[in-house]
């Protein structure tokens, strides 16, 4: 019997270990397929509410994620990062969609900016909440 259990738990782990890769492996054929990131960002809310970020990819896609909760929990969303443009002066627009989990009141989808690439944070007010809005350029060592 104890046999028969630490063979269903090497069969276990070994399950689990090979789903980890498989799922590992994907992620990575997804940045891949992304194209070069160019800048990073991130939104992030002093106080309640959330935060979001990741990579912009050159192809106008984005990476990462984030999430939200406002009134001690009564309001939980997940920020899903969809796309991101530049405009004639190099400020930048980052959109994403807000999926709600629990509660409403909030935008299906939002867009931030535009805001210059500093790599520094810009003060900004999102729902009546104080946020810092960060760009940087990869390679620049901002």
């Amino acid at each position: 019997m104890r046999r028969l259990l630490s063979k269903r738990a090497g069969l276990i782990v070994m399950g689990l270990a090979g789903m980890l890769t498989l799922a590992a492996g994907v992620g990575e054929s997804k940045v891949k397929a992304a194209g070069a990131v160019k800048y990073t960002w991130t939104l992030t809310a002093l106080g309640q509410f959330g935060w979001i970020g990741g990579p912009l990819f050159d192809d106008g896609t984005v990476g990462g994620g984030g999430n939200l909760s406002t009134d001690n929990g009564q309001t939980i969303a997940r920020l899903v990062p969809t796309t991101w443009s530049e405009d004639a002066d190099e400020n930048i627009t980052v959109c994403f969609d807000l999926v709600q989990k629990k509660g409403g009141g909030l935008p299906s989808s939002l867009c931030v900016g535009p805001a210059a690439v500093t790599g520094t944070p810009i003060h900004m007010t999102l729902f009546g909440f104080d946020h810092i809005f960060r760009i940087t350029e990869v390679g620049r060592g901002n």
